[in-house]
């Protein structure tokens, strides 16, 4: 089975599962996001999972999205991104997990 290479890069409370701040990630080619997503969990368990997503409900619906950029791009654009979670990940690929948090001038 063909085999990529991804890398990760951790912020905020995502840290706190991984213990650490960056790695790169050796994964079965052709998976998607949805389901890289899925390996990182199993790898990383719950406390990671409740981290990378964000939860909640608008006007009465559920929903549940993951806090992830992929090279740069929140994987919900659909600009960017037309597949989605569906979208098929590839060699040399850059996975930010967890909230970017940015400041402000003083």
């Amino acid at each position: 089975m063909a085999k990529i290479k991804v890398n990760c890069e951790y912020f905020t409370t995502v840290l706190g599962a991984t213990k650490k701040d960056k790695e790169t990630i050796e994964i079965a080619a052709n998976m998607t996001v949805e389901k890289f997503i899925e390996f990182m969990a199993d790898k990383y368990g719950n406390e990671f999972s409740k981290n990378v997503y964000a939860e909640g409900e608008i006007q009465g619906k559920k929903f549940k999205t993951p806090n992830i950029y992929l090279n740069k791009k929140r994987i919900q654009w659909v600009q960017d991104f037309p597949k989605g979670l569906k979208t098929i990940v590839k060699d040399g690929d850059v996975f930010w997990f967890g909230l970017i948090v940015g400041g402000g001038n003083n």
